[in-house]
């Protein structure tokens, strides 16, 4: 407590200015010492964290899309989905499309999409390959050419299961990182070991989808083709299965020995035999060429619209036949969103996070009766803005 002059006059001095000049040398070396030494910690700090941002900044994945060549509308829906994706992503989409011979020059749509296109040589030297067609080969260099540009991820439509495999060995191997490329396959069901995630129809519902239109088409009562089914091919296998379990709830429905053909071609021969040999009321046709092909023999017989035709596929002559009242039904799958959804699944894994082994895509039946739609249109048509 301060009580007298004499401590007031003590604390006055304390605190005067002679005071403060008298001390200030000291205390300014001090805070100076203080600020060059906080100055160098900010520019320590900045500095790393300017280093730290410098290797924060990563290039956007490279993403690449491996389809067969010529596939037509159901390819250029693939590919619509899976640049939409990746712009979501800012990833970089890395289109590879095979040739297996010269063929007519593609120009692509969206400038931003990388199109590569590969000339498949006249053999593969050295590699062993001469069991595998010429679109198999030309495929597997485009996978090869892809992992080479640096693709950190692949989406493959594969011709066949001995490709994927081939692929995915590849992808395995190919990596500088010593990591193993991750693999999305659409639209087929191929056992191949090493899958990261396939993107696919539920065959056997649609199966079930394709026998249940032709039994009502029919009413319950008639003889039925199957055209196109491949033993070796699971996602054919399983549309087959569908349609049977759904056409054995018809024991009026009579169905006739399948016939296995795979090209447009083959499957006219196969559709013109059966013709010749029995009476026939509706194909169901297990894939597109199949489909074409029974329609090329009903035309030649001028029969397009006596004996009814259930498809598989949306390619344009299809759908302008199935206009044309030639085909009665097409299902169809979202090649958009088969894109689209592969495309996640690829960035999801890249990011480490979750990815699901198996992603069902939806499937509609179309006739004309719904085929102007809107969810029909997006589906059908989504190239058209």
């Amino acid at each position: 407590m301060i009580k007298g002059k004499e401590d007031k006059a003590i604390i006055s001095r304390i605190i005067s200015a002679d005071s403060i000049k008298k001390f200030s040398p000291s205390i300014l070396r001090a805070l100076r010492c203080m600020g060059i030494a906080a100055a160098g910690c900010c520019l320590f700090l900045s500095t790393a964290c300017g280093i730290s941002n410098a290797d924060s900044i990563l290039p956007p994945p490279r993403v690449a899309l491996i389809t067969p060549a010529g596939t037509g509308e159901l390819a250029e829906a693939i590919r619509l989905g899976a640049e939409a994706a990746a712009k979501e992503h800012g990833a970089e989409l890395l289109t590879v499309e095979a040739f297996p011979s010269e063929a007519a020059t593609y120009a692509p749509s969206n400038p931003d999409s990388a199109i590569h296109r590969v000339r498949e040589p006249q053999e593969l030297s050295g590699q062993g390959v001469s069991a595998y067609s010429q679109r198999e080969q030309a495929q597997i260099r485009a996978a090869t050419q892809a992992l080479q540009q640096g693709a950190s991820a692949l989406l493959v439509d594969p011709l066949s299961e001995k490709v994927l495999g081939d692929i995915i060995q590849k992808a395995q191997t190919m990596n500088k990182s010593g990591t193993s490329i991750p693999v999305i396959v659409l639209n087929d069901e191929f056992p191949v070991e090493g899958i990261t995630s396939v993107i696919s129809m539920d065959n056997v519902e649609a199966g079930r989808q394709a026998g249940e239109a032709m039994a009502e088409l029919l009413g319950g009562r008639g003889s039925v083709a199957l055209l196109g089914p491949d033993p070796v091919n699971p996602g054919l296998i399983h549309r087959e299965q569908g349609v049977m379990e759904a056409l054995v709830q018809y024991p009026g429905i009579r169905v006739e020995p399948k016939s296995v053909c795979s090209t447009r071609e083959v499957c006219w021969q196969a559709a013109k035999q059966l013709l010749d040999e029995q009476q026939v009321d509706g194909f169901i046709a297990l894939q597109e060429p199949a489909s074409l092909g029974a329609a090329d023999e009903l035309h030649r017989r001028k029969l397009e619209h006596q004996i009814n035709i259930v498809g598989f596929g949306s390619e344009q002559q299809q759908l302008e036949q199935l206009q044309e009242g030639v085909f009665q039904h097409l299902i169809v799958q979202n090649g958009f969103s088969a894109g689209y959804l592969g495309l996640n699944q690829a960035v999801a894994r890249l990011n480490n996070q979750q990815v699901q082994a198996r992603v069902k895509l939806e499937t509609k039946l179309v006739s004309t009766d719904n085929m102007f739609w809107m969810d029909n249109q997006k589906l059908l048509f989504p190239f058209v803005q």
